[in-house]
């Protein structure tokens, strides 16, 4: 795999090599789709169950049990899972009428890659405030946009120009795609919560 400040600061030479890694090696990225939606889970799971947050107008700390915080950080682990597996098939449907439309193998490969920035920002869960949460979403967002439009053309071998739009087009999608995929996991965290009387210990 490249080495992630590559890909920000040459990305045209890093997303080339990374093309070419994955051509050699077309499983090479699974480690890594598999490891780093650990990082947020283990996160959440230590900033809501032992450091907890303050809700505006209350100053009483809240805390997670620990099964509820437990519960909460594998729908994470598997809500960061699907999300890329979701962007990958996006990504080929995208890329549809395309001469390089490529395999699930590789679409998966890309979206990985332009995911390991909101992965990493799920450290931030540590410390679980809203603000600080927002902002390195935010921060995480605008550099996997950023990987996505300097990726594209070089990593699916398009025009720059037919590049930027399918990026768009991408990023658009996406943004709703995982959005829905969020909330639906948050649902289904709280459904296995309700009645079950551990959902928050203070």
């Amino acid at each position: 795999m490249i080495p992630f400040t590559t890909l920000l600061t040459q990305p045209k030479h890093a997303w080339g090599d990374l093309s070419a890694s994955v051509d050699r090696h077309p499983r090479a990225f699974v480690p890594l789709w598999l490891a780093l939606p650990l990082i947020p889970a283990i996160c959440l799971f230590i900033g809501t169950t032992q450091v907890g947050w303050r809700l505006p107008g209350n100053d009483q700390t809240q805390y997670l049990s620990a099964s509820s915080g437990a519960l909460l950080a594998l729908w994470c682990y598997l809500g960061f899972l699907c999300g890329v597996v979701i962007m990958a098939y996006l990504v080929r449907w995208v890329l549809f009428r395309t001469e390089s439309r490529p395999d699930i193998g590789r679409s998966m490969a890309f979206t990985t890659t332009i995911a390991v920035p909101l992965m990493l920002a799920g450290v931030v869960a540590l410390v679980p405030s809203r603000w600080l949460m927002l902002l390195a979403a935010a921060l995480a967002t605008a550099c996997s946009a950023f990987l996505l439009f300097s990726g594209l053309p070089v990593f699916m071998h398009l025009r720059q120009r037919k590049a930027v739009f399918y990026a768009g087009c991408i990023l658009g999608f996406g943004f709703l795609a995982l959005l829905t995929t969020a909330f639906a996991f948050l649902e289904l965290w709280g459904q296995s919560m309700a009645g079950s009387g551990e959902y928050l210990e203070q």
